[in-house]
């Protein structure tokens, strides 16, 4: 009996020790993330000087690519999840959200949104789609994506429309699998 009270004491003690350890590093945590570093990418993305990167996710999904009438498969939209910052985020197109047409970003936390526009590209590894820099046409909220002013996305693979014709009279869609690292950045 003695025998267990002794291990239970101690295991208390080291309870509290680790406990006072951990608290003792919170104020070292609980300071600010140091600032992202830019990435590195091709002159004719690059983000223009007076801004700097706020926050980086990680992206998976789909290109949606619709049959055109020409008979040729035309990107549709972006639907994808992305992680990273401690949140996650979804990515789609305007024209399935009753929105004006093109790219948003938003914040499953905050709810804060950003919609792109003006892409500007450069072509990426074989079989995936190019790399862009796109301006922040709007934003709304104040969380994460309140106030950005760039959009990169970065490190792609797959995406691309698929190969061949189409019948324009099925109205059939096409989802392709594809991976980016999308950055945002805001005005120093």
């Amino acid at each position: 009996m003695t025998s267990a009270r002794r291990t239970s004491t101690r295991f208390a003690a080291a309870a509290v020790a680790v406990a006072g350890g951990v608290l003792a590093m919170a104020p070292a945590t609980a300071q600010a993330a140091p600032a992202l570093a830019p990435p590195s990418v091709p002159a004719e993305i690059a983000v223009p000087d007076g801004n700097h990167v706020t926050s980086r996710y990680d992206a998976i999904g789909f290109q949606v690519y619709e049959c055109g009438t020409a008979g040729t498969w035309t990107l549709h939209a972006p639907k994808a999840w992305l992680s990273g910052n401690g949140d996650t985020a979804v990515h789609f197109g305007g024209v399935d959200a009753n929105l004006p047409a093109g790219p948003y970003w938003q914040s499953n936390k905050d709810h804060s949104r950003v919609h792109g526009g003006g892409a500007v590209s450069t072509a990426s590894r074989d079989g995936a789609v190019p790399l862009l820099r796109l301006s922040a046409l709007d934003t709304s909220g104040t969380g994460v994506f309140a106030d950005v002013t760039f959009v990169h996305r970065l490190n792609t693979i797959g995406g691309v429309a698929p190969a061949g014709t189409c019948d324009p009279a099925n109205k059939a869609f096409k989802n392709v699998f594809y991976s980016a690292t999308y950055f945002f950045y805001k005005a120093n």
